[in-house]
């Protein structure tokens, strides 16, 4: 792509395509770092339509980093549990969690939310922030130079920046224009989703916990919703055409097993086709793949905006630390190198939800397992490369989120580096003030000692774990590293 001439020059040093939740998080937490970001969105108005439905606590605290605070739990709501049954209702595999059940990341495992009301929230918040939202503006090309990136409009107007992230969606144009292709892990269904609000007082008897159905005659989903909002997904079958099966009739037939039209409102009914895909690379010179763009997964983790979230997470620090001198270009290898693999990894373990169900329904091969199940001990994907180091267990892992002194952990450390030692003495040398150096803040507390023992814990903006370090030396070698591997200007 050749650079373009002339057009509106904008003091920007990011620029985002695609103002859904990925992309307005994504310029959220550039701004709240410090940077000025643009948002160019071609819908005037927030998607009026409920698509991704629950969020973990990881995305919960990296969205709370970010200073939305009380307002993201003000319109969220701790899902109870989650289970696989069988026809008959009976639980094969599953977990329910206590009202008041919070993760080591201080937040509860994964809360639920209605997606319109998010993505507005979402944007207030990045407007607050100082983000630049530029809706009905629709991106016809991008391009870039060893100067920055340019976006023109379907206007005329050309808008630079210094880097761009492409959360345009599945379709991307971007990813397309750059010659990125998919890879992918060959899992496609189609599927009915069925959004349904409730009219009545009650909650209509239908279960407080989300379930897969291994029904042998159709696999189906449910998911109670944030406030009254309840969804239900089904398998189409051979033979089943999707205007058939989006009918208003088709659609209470059903739900007639939970639920009768004097009850719920649909709010929508909608044939998709799950998918499985993976791009070759998430990084071309000055522009970020980010969320849909990168990647796609089955539904049946919740996680298809969580790893759209985590892309904006783990970019948002990197071109912070660019932007001020801290790190060179060299930096960014590591996005692709860390979150690439991570996103292909919670892909496949979608897809092999996916086909448990239809293993325990009878209609797949053998079932190997329940692994993969709710209340199964498969654990998510970590970080394996890229700016992490050692082979203690936390490593590539979330830190803890303890409280320190009444306060979490978060709120002593602020957004930046921190490096958590039992004891600063213990631990002096030129390695503490190399961090303090790149705004790591050093925390003298023992809130981590019981999963990290007596060591030193470097823990990264994101809340990843980069290194644990048993005493001093191992933290000057360790920090060594990092500062190389991650190309640290010092």
């Amino acid at each position: 792509m050749s650079s373009a001439a002339g057009g509106e020059t904008v003091d920007s040093q990011v620029l985002v395509v695609g103002g859904g939740p990925v992309g307005v998080s994504a310029a959220l937490m550039c701004a709240s770092r410090g940077m000025t970001a643009v948002v160019l969105e071609r819908a005037t108005e927030v998607y009026n339509l409920p698509r991704a439905i629950v969020m973990d606590d990881e995305i919960q605290r990296a969205l709370a980093v970010a200073g939305t605070g009380d307002r993201l739990r003000a319109i969220t709501s701790m899902l109870p549990g989650a289970e696989f049954i069988d026809t008959t209702g009976k639980r094969i595999i599953g977990f329910e969690l206590p009202d008041d059940a919070g993760s080591a990341n201080g937040y509860a495992p994964v809360v639920r939310y209605y997606q319109p009301e998010l993505e507005a929230l979402l944007r207030a918040e990045a407007r607050r922030t100082g983000v630049d939202l530029r809706l009905g503006a629709e991106v016809t090309e991008v391009g870039q130079d060893a100067d920055g990136v340019w976006a023109r409009l379907v206007d005329g107007t050309t808008l630079h920046a210094n880097w761009l992230i492409a959360a345009d969606g599945a379709a991307s144009p971007i990813r397309k224009s750059l010659g990125i292709a998919f890879e992918d892990q060959g899992f496609d269904q189609d599927w009915l989703v069925v959004d349904s609000e409730l009219t009545v007082d009650d909650d209509a008897g239908l279960p407080r916990l989300c379930q897969q159905i291994c029904d042998p005659a159709r696999p189906s989903t449910f998911v109670p919703g944030h406030g009254r909002y309840r969804r239900w997904e089904f398998q189409l079958q051979q033979g089943e055409t999707r205007e058939e099966m989006s009918s208003t009739e088709r659609v209470w037939q059903l739900l007639s097993p939970w639920l009768q039209p004097h009850q719920a409102r649909i709010v929508r009914a909608v044939v998709y086709r799950f998918h499985a895909t993976v791009a070759q690379r998430f990084r071309e010179g000055r522009i970020f793949l980010a969320g849909d763009a990168a990647h796609q997964t089955p539904p049946f983790l919740g996680q298809g905006l969580c790893a759209g979230m985590r892309d904006a997470a783990n970019l948002a620090w990197k071109l912070q630390l660019v932007e001020e001198g801290r790190a060179s270009v060299g930096l960014f290898d590591t996005y692709d190198t860390e979150r690439r693999p991570h996103a292909a990894g919670l892909v496949a373990h979608a897809v092999d939800m996916g086909r448990l169900i239809d293993q325990l329904a009878g209609r797949g091969g053998e079932q190997d397992g329940l692994q993969s199940a709710y209340g199964g001990h498969r654990p998510f994907p970590h970080l394996e490369a890229g700016m992490v180091t050692g082979d203690h267990p936390l490593v590539g892992r979330q830190a803890g989120n303890p409280f320190v002194g009444g306060r979490r952990l978060d709120e002593h450390v602020g957004a930046g580096f921190a490096v958590v030692v039992p004891a600063r003495d213990r631990f002096a040398g030129s390695a503490l003030a190399t961090w303090e150096r790149l705004g790591a803040t050093v925390a003298e507390t023992d809130a981590l000692t019981g999963v990290a023992g007596d060591a030193a814990v470097v823990i990264r903006p994101d809340r990843y774990v980069a290194a644990v370090c048993a005493d001093a030396a191992a933290l000057e070698r360790d920090t060594a590293i990092l500062m190389r591997d991650a190309s640290f200007l010092h």
